[in-house]
């Protein structure tokens, strides 16, 4: 009986260091979040398939605003569009990118207002 409490013991320790292992190394996720003339915003970049993905949200006080949106990857445009904000007055979007760059810079400006800039530094 002590024999078999003693390898439980052990299979418990072995598995919680992989399990801890696997987390620290396996989460390269950084974020950002905060907010600039009472709107909120969340900017994420995550790995995906050898590159990254960055992702942009941002809660305004109301839908149908329209905003100018610049992604950037080191100083390099990743994307220039035009977004307006859904029935909830959110603005979401998605970028992909090569995986590369170690500062990632995201601005949007409503058509009348000052820009909303949020940046994650790898």
């Amino acid at each position: 009986m002590k024999k078999a409490l003693i390898a439980l013991a052990a299979v418990v320790v072995v598995a919680a260091v992989a399990v801890g292992a696997w987390l620290a190394l396996g989460d390269d996720d950084i974020e950002a979040r905060g907010t600039c003339g009472g709107n909120a915003y969340e900017l994420a970049v995550e790995e995906d398939d050898g590159g990254h993905e960055v992702t942009f949200e941002l809660q305004t006080a109301a839908p149908g605003e329209t905003w100018q949106v610049v992604v950037e990857q080191d100083g390099e445009q990743l994307l220039a569009t035009e977004r307006t904000t859904d029935e909830d007055a959110e603005l979401d979007l998605d970028v992909p990118s090569d995986g590369e760059g170690d500062e990632y810079v995201v601005t949007a400006t409503p058509t009348s207002g000052e820009p909303c800039t949020a940046t994650v530094t790898r």
